[in-house]
């Protein structure tokens, strides 16, 4: 009988795949937004004002930063443990050194971005 056991390195491959898939799809509807300027500069500026700057697109764009983070530290890992000789023997330690640094860059990312919108929300300036 085949019995499947999840382990941390599994998470990490679909994870990998996913913010890959995620990162894609950003570079699509960036160029599709972007060929809005061939309508001219104010479709282009109507789409910004209208989504991209509004509060609830950015933890959208803090999940972009997250994930192209998270991508390239874990392809990182990725060569770190396919080139050298005792990587998959540090495995376990390499992806959880690799997942501390996506949160240590991730925390003052989310904060830097999401600054101007909870400080409006509560009841600050910007």
């Amino acid at each position: 009988m085949l019995v499947y056991r999840d382990r941390g390195g599994h998470r990490a491959w679909v994870l990998h795949r996913l913010t890959g898939l995620g990162v894609l799809a950003f570079l699509c509807l960036h160029v599709l937004d972007t060929a809005l300027l061939l309508r001219g500069e104010d479709a282009y500026n109507h789409l910004v004002r209208g989504v991209y700057q509004q509060w609830w697109f950015q933890p959208l764009e803090v999940a972009l930063g997250a994930a192209l983070v998270y991508h390239a530290l874990n392809g990182l890992r990725l060569v770190l443990v396919d080139a050298w000789a005792g990587g998959v023997r540090y495995e376990r330690p390499i992806r959880r050194t690799m997942l501390a640094l996506v949160v240590l860059a991730v925390a003052p990312l989310a904060a830097v971005m999401l600054w101007p919108y909870l400080s409006a929300a509560l009841g600050g300036g910007t």
